[in-house]
């Protein structure tokens, strides 16, 4: 372990160094951004429809109260029933509370759309009539109206429940009879053998895809970050004067973990501020548009309810955040050993392909390998430790895996880790004397035999 010492001097250098006024900036500036935007988003989303006579009236206060739009229906019944009673959609303080229903006293439909367009602009007429045997229940929007088409269709259903609600009324069934037609059906199917929850199967298989695709742009950027950290005091003549005073096992480790460090603070700063900007934005649109709910919301909510009885939990949060972040240092190692093998500034994007090639390749294999639908290529990508930091983080907090399997995943990716920093420094070491030399496979194996 000797050899590791005074790796702390060079993670605190090169964290200092890469941390300066510059990066806070960004890194802040960047929060702000996600944090705004997605408040934006979110009260855009949750913005009904509506018409633009509609948007120009937005500042009359029966309109902006979270309450409906409709002030009047008028309604023309040639059903043949008895009239229903639709002032049971008014429920003391709801949503349609302030709507007044009220029988036309007309004969046909045009009469029927000049008594609602000469009453009001929040009047729409709705006319219910029988035809082969069927009734049909339709809504008619005035032409001077600055209700929103989506607000007369949600009425429109709940009208549609209540004269089907008065039509079985009108059969003189009994109480207990009427109670049986009222309760409601729930239907559910499965296949003997197979898991009953779809909702788990879908999550389990796009949950990984999605947080792969995050992992495979930080893996990029932040890798070509520590490959240049590296290589950068050997293609300015420092590399001699380090050697003397640290070993390349520190110096490299220091390095690695500093690169990751950074990494992990400005990803986990942003995350944060996505969370953030996403609650906020949900609680506010919510304020501005009642009953508004966002829809990653809504299906982070979906995740918690229809996953495996690990997933979500803390243990299998903190598990899977440490898998993430040793599959990170197994990555930003395997850069800086591809930054070891640069022997002059020209030859740094063409060492870079042997860092992102393998980053590539996994990333492909553990996208594709859900939809496939392959359970034992996925068994595999899991203890493979270039496959597995794109896989096993979110296998974990799904609870596609449990708690060992996990573990020793963990325990491999670190195995792997120490032993490309024991490697690259060998190498980073060896080429001292081969300054400006283009190394080859011969010359690497020279290095590391000694």
């Amino acid at each position: 372990m000797k050899d590791f010492r005074g790796w702390a001097t060079v993670f605190e250098f090169t964290f200092r160094q890469s941390t300066k006024k510059a990066f806070k900036i960004i890194t802040a500036l960047v929060a702000v951004l996600i944090i705004g935007s997605i408040i934006i988003i979110n009260i855009f989303a949750a913005r009904p429809k509506k018409d633009n006579y509609y948007e120009e009236n937005m500042n009359q206060p029966e309109l902006s109260q979270g309450v409906s739009a409709v002030k009047k229906v008028v309604i023309l019944d040639n059903s043949g029933l008895e009239p229903t009673d639709y002032n049971a959609l008014n429920p003391p303080n709801g949503y349609y509370n302030p709507v007044e229903f009220v029988y036309a006293d007309v004969q046909t439909r045009d009469e029927l759309l000049d008594y609602a367009a000469n009453d009001s602009d929040r009047t729409i007429a709705v006319m219910i009539s029988a035809k082969d045997g069927t009734f049909e229940m339709e809504a008619i929007i005035p032409y001077n109206s600055i209700i929103p088409s989506m607000e007369v269709e949600q009425l429109i259903e709940q009208m549609t429940s209540s004269f089907e609600a008065n039509k079985i009324m009108q059969t003189n069934l009994s109480d207990e009879e009427l109670a049986a037609v009222f309760t409601p059906i729930i239907t559910s199917y499965s296949e003997f053998g197979e898991s009953s929850n779809m909702a788990a199967m879908v999550i389990k298989m796009i949950a990984p895809m999605i947080l792969s695709f995050f992992m495979y742009f930080m893996f990029l950027f932040y890798g070509q970050i520590a490959s240049k950290s590296v290589s950068s005091e050997k293609t300015s003549k420092l590399m001699e004067t380090l050697l003397t005073s640290v070993h390349p096992y520190a110096m490299i480790t220091g390095k690695i973990l500093a690169v990751t460090s950074i990494a992990i603070l400005q990803f986990s700063i942003w995350v944060m501020s996505a969370i953030v900007g996403l609650y906020a934005g949900n609680a506010i649109a919510h304020q501005i548009f009642p009953g508004y709910e966002s829809s990653v919301v809504s299906f982070i909510n979906f995740i918690k309810d229809n996953i495996g009885e690990t997933g979500m939990t803390i243990p299998a949060a903190i598990l899977a955040v440490l898998t993430f972040i040793i599959g990170f240092i197994f990555y930003c190692v395997i850069a800086a050993l591809a930054g070891c093998l640069v022997s002059k500034p020209d030859d740094v994007a063409s060492t870079q392909g042997l860092f992102q090639f393998p980053v590539v390749i996994s990333w492909l294999i553990c996208y594709f390998a859900p939809i496939s639908g392959n359970d034992k290529l996925l068994s595999i990508v899991r203890y493979i430790p270039f496959t597995a930091p794109f896989c096993v983080p979110s296998d974990i907090l799904t609870g596609t895996i449990g708690y060992g399997e996990g573990i020793l995943t963990l325990l491999i990716l670190t195995a792997f880790s120490l032993l490309i920093i024991i490697l690259a420094s060998r190498i980073y070491k060896g080429l001292v004397l081969y300054t400006g030399q283009k190394p080859n496979m011969k010359l690497i194996i020279n290095i590391l035999k000694g």
